[in-house]
């Protein structure tokens, strides 16, 4: 056949529609975005009642680097109102100069109708839940939760069956449920005043935020046995666990030997002192623990030394008293990784890690890049719950830990922490996430930094 013959080819009208769509898709989305930068919080409670486009008073002088940039990093702050919102508490979102969307909750702290609270996921440590179902949980408990933010950090899945496990202390109600060793594990939690670092609430209303240690001990005879974590992965880094109820059905450990104790009182708290007695000796690991009973996991190695002087029906003491001691009367406390501000100032391991661009703290390394974060900070008059927006070009890129620090110091925040963030990072306000989590969607996590009714 002749090549005049033959049907034209369709290729170049394809290339053409293909160019043509892809020039579409990339203006709609150039759209939304624009969209998504002019329009108030995507929520139907909450209204923009007012603007604020002039820059907010300069900050006092801090000790970090000299910044090239004008000293006040807040573009434009909008007051985010709702009609339930009840007076002392506040919602604001500040666009920072850097690009990133920041939601903040704000409690004033002389409020007697607020306080301060702490939710642990679906009630026990294994599993994980969303910051609106623990609010919706609560709420059918008769607490009605302002505000809350996605807290600790932990365990997501792995092959034991520990999702959800804390890596951070969490004090409820004055039972302490989760408390970790300080050590420098996976590049988690340096051992460090910069690292490890909680924000408790004291009965007589005294914010605390501090690097705090357990001091427990375990006695028999004239033997004592120091323990070195609650609700933690037992193991050569960390070889003597207490696991309480609170953890679940079972300890999920592997070869540790354990030991069931009962006729103790419960639950455990930061100054604690009881009896006990050995009911069951375990040398296989992933004991049962008792509702009305804990669990005294050690590790293979040291427990070589400890097995035959217990055996059931020995008797003992258990002693606990938290450090720095003012934490013993804790009754609400959460854990963070990192501590960012300290009496308005940044921290100085943080200078420093700003300074080398994340090599001074390896395993801390995506501190130094821009991702979405959530935080807790307070002042003298406020306490503060803070999500970061982030990975969403066009919208809000997310800040590293240091400009989250320069930032906070900047809006009056004098003493802050950093929680769980990525893709966790979630502020729930009276019935909504405010912000925009990164994948679209709220992510399960693992406990909750609450602001809510104080009906006492």
């Amino acid at each position: 056949m002749n090549s005049e013959n033959r049907h034209p080819s369709p290729l170049p009208k394809l290339i053409a529609i293909c160019g043509l769509l892809l020039l579409f898709i990339l203006a709609v989305n150039a759209m939304r975005v624009i969209e998504k930068r002019r329009r108030p919080t995507p929520t139907h409670n909450l209204e923009v009642r007012e603007t604020n486009t002039q820059p907010l008073p300069n900050p006092q002088p801090i000790n970090a680097e000299p910044k090239e940039k004008n000293s006040n990093s807040v573009r434009r702050r909008d007051v985010l109102t709702t009609r339930r919102g009840p007076d002392g508490f506040n919602l604001y979102r500040y666009w920072w100069r850097g690009g990133a969307a920041v939601y903040v909750a704000e409690m004033d702290r002389n409020a007697e109708d607020l306080k301060f609270d702490v939710e642990l996921a679906n009630g026990q440590i294994l599993r994980r839940e969303t910051v609106s179902s623990a609010t919706r949980r609560l709420k059918r408990k008769g607490i009605q939760s302002i505000a809350g933010v996605n807290g600790s950090f932990g365990i997501r899945e792995d092959n034991w069956g520990r999702g959800g496990m804390i890596f951070n202390l969490h004090i409820q109600n004055g039972e302490l449920v989760s408390i970790p060793k300080l050590i420098n594990r996976w590049g988690y939690s340096p051992p460090t005043p910069w690292g490890e670092t909680s924000f408790g609430v004291t009965p007589d209303g005294e914010f605390l935020m501090d690097a705090v240690q357990l001091n427990g001990s375990f006695h028999v005879g004239n033997d004592t046995l120091v323990i070195d974590a609650i609700n933690q992965i037992c193991d050569s880094y960390c070889p003597v666990v207490i696991f309480t109820p609170r953890f679940g059905r079972s300890t999920l450990t592997r070869r540790c030997y354990e030991f069931t104790l009962k006729n103790l009182t419960l639950p455990i708290t930061g100054k604690y002192k009881s009896k006990f007695v050995v009911t069951d000796v375990n040398s296989r690991g992933n004991s049962i623990i008792p509702s009305d009973g804990v669990v005294l996991a050690i590790e293979p190695r040291l427990a070589r030394s400890w097995y035959k002087k217990i055996t059931e029906f020995t008797k003992g003491e258990l002693e606990i008293a938290l450090t720095p001691k003012k934490w013993q009367t804790v009754n609400e406390g959460i854990g963070g990784n990192l501590r960012l501000l300290r009496d308005g100032r940044i921290e100085p391991e943080l200078v420093r890690f700003n300074r080398t661009r994340g090599g001074s703290a390896i395993g801390h390394h995506n501190g130094a890049q821009r991702h979405p974060r959530s935080a807790l900070g307070f002042n003298d008059e406020k306490l503060f719950l803070i999500v970061v927006d982030g990975r969403q070009p066009g919208y809000s890129m997310g800040m590293t830990l240091y400009e989250m620090a320069d930032f906070f110091n900047d809006i009056g925040v004098k003493n802050a922490i950093n929680f769980d963030g990525g893709s966790s990072s979630a502020l729930w306000t009276l019935g909504e996430i405010v912000n925009e989590p990164a994948h679209g969607y709220e992510r399960p996590i693992f406990n909750v930094a609450v602001i809510r009714r104080n009906d006492e």
